[in-house]
């Protein structure tokens, strides 16, 4: 398979890694705008500062990691051009782009398919918690802590449609729920906080740029267990109910909670969602990968929250 990589900056050197180690792929056209982000020399790779450069190259797919200002254009050239794509979150910078975007696809019937990096789906710990929960009852509050410290590489977005995003879609990734009741929020441009009313349940989420730590935690509530997991540390705390394990002869003791942990092993969240995709433009293989209209909702719900 051939694939067109558009930009390289320095964290989107990791897809062009990442890609060079997939055996279904045998060439990569990687352009960016500064020739300094042509930095891993391999005889898959052919480099160019001009995009139109590979406009008579027969690739299967577009991989998109330019920053958000520039998905739309991007997006509207391949989608014309009934490519299969797969594009950096948040789709798109806006309400308005998005509805362009589906006006168009209507116009054109767009056939082929859009598929949005939201990498913490692939996170193991995700993994766990989505073949674990399954068709498990709605718990009665859930709270979401995702602080980054602020960098450089992020200009061009605020901190909710930058970090709160990703949680947004786990959210619908777990639970399929695709709207939301925003019952309060304090969304700026480096720290964020909203309260969201769905189905019974209450979320919180909170998103940080001012931060010098690096947290991304999410908690479970329910009425016989707490669930705690960190998707940094690959880590899930179950804190069971006493009563529902503590034989007769110990109901005296004065325990709180049973901790129950489950530790986990570290994956290559890119190169998995990467091959996934492959997968997808090959035989439709879909399991975990964002799709357009997953994409899509994430814009809405941004919008909501940030007008």
């Amino acid at each position: 398979m051939k694939t067109l990589l558009i930009w390289l900056g320095r964290m989107w050197q990791f897809h062009l890694q990442n890609l060079l180690n997939i055996n279904k792929i045998e060439k990569i056209y990687a352009f960016d705008v500064f020739e300094e982000a042509f930095k891993i020399k391999n005889e898959k790779i052919e480099y160019s500062t001009k995009l139109e450069n590979f406009d008579n190259k027969n690739f299967d797919f577009v991989d998109i990691v330019a920053p958000t200002k520039f998905h739309y254009n991007y997006l509207e050239k391949y989608i014309k051009q009934n490519k299969d794509i797969f594009v950096e979150k948040p789709m798109v910078l806006n309400l308005e782009e998005i509805k362009n975007l589906e006006k168009l696809i209507k116009e054109i019937n767009y056939t082929w398919k859009i598929w949005v990096w939201f990498i913490e789906r692939f996170n193991i710990v995700s993994r766990f918690f989505k073949d674990t929960i399954k068709q498990k009852w709605t718990p009665k509050q859930i709270e979401i802590f995702r602080y980054n410290p602020g960098s450089d590489r992020i200009w061009d977005t605020d901190v909710t449609s930058d970090l709160m995003i990703h949680d947004l879609d786990l959210i619908n990734y777990f639970f399929d729920w695709k709207d939301f009741e925003i019952q309060w929020k304090n969304t700026q441009n480096d720290s964020s906080t909203v309260l969201l009313g769905v189905d019974n349940t209450n979320i919180t989420l909170s998103a940080n740029r001012i931060t010098q730590q690096k947290i991304r935690q999410i908690k479970f509530y329910y009425n016989d267990v707490t669930i705690v997991w960190d998707l940094m540390l690959w880590k899930v705390d179950f804190y069971h109910k006493p009563s529902e394990y503590l034989s007769e002869k110990w109901q005296d003791l004065s325990i709180t909670y049973m901790l129950e942990e489950k530790l986990l092993i570290k994956t290559n969240q890119l190169k998995e969602e990467l091959e996934e995709f492959i997968d997808i433009v090959n035989w439709w293989n879909y399991k975990n990968l964002s799709n357009y209209e997953a994409g899509r909702n994430s814009i809405y719900t941004l919008n909501k929250l940030l007008k």
